[in-house]
Parts: structure tokens; C-alpha cells; sequence
């Protein structure tokens, strides 16, 4: 939390299962209280990543 804010990412994602997890580890904790990744209907395993990683995550039927 920053000044008693919450900050929320959201991260925009399309077929990213080979950037994901180092997208994710590289934003600050400190900073970020929550990620929210809204994936635009992924073929890949993009949202099995999101589960493992614990993101709270919305996905689109088809882009």
C-alpha cells in the first residue's frame, strides 16, 4: 500500500506462457498489492501459469 492506496496491475496478456512468471517477478511487492491479469483468449497455457502464480485472473472466449 502507498498513502493507505491500493495499487492493482493489470496486466493485458495474449499467448504469454513464455513471459508470464518473469513478468510477474519483476514487479516490486512492496509496491503492488494485487495483479490482475485479463487474458485475450490464449491458446497457450497462460492462464495455467496465472493459477500457479496465484494471480487473480479474467479470460476472454476468443480475442
Amino acid at each position: 500500500m502507498i498513502n493507505k492506496s491500493k495499487v492493482i496491475a493489470v496486466l493485458p496478456a495474449f499467448n504469454a506462457e513464455k513471459t508470464l512468471e518473469k513478468t510477474v517477478s519483476d514487479i516490486s511487492r512492496e509496491i503492488v498489492d494485487e495483479i490482475i491479469l485479463v487474458d485475450d483468449g490464449s491458446s497457450d497455457n497462460t492462464i495455467s501459469i496465472a493459477k500457479e502464480l496465484g494471480l487473480t485472473f479474467y479470460s476472454h472466449e476468443k480475442k
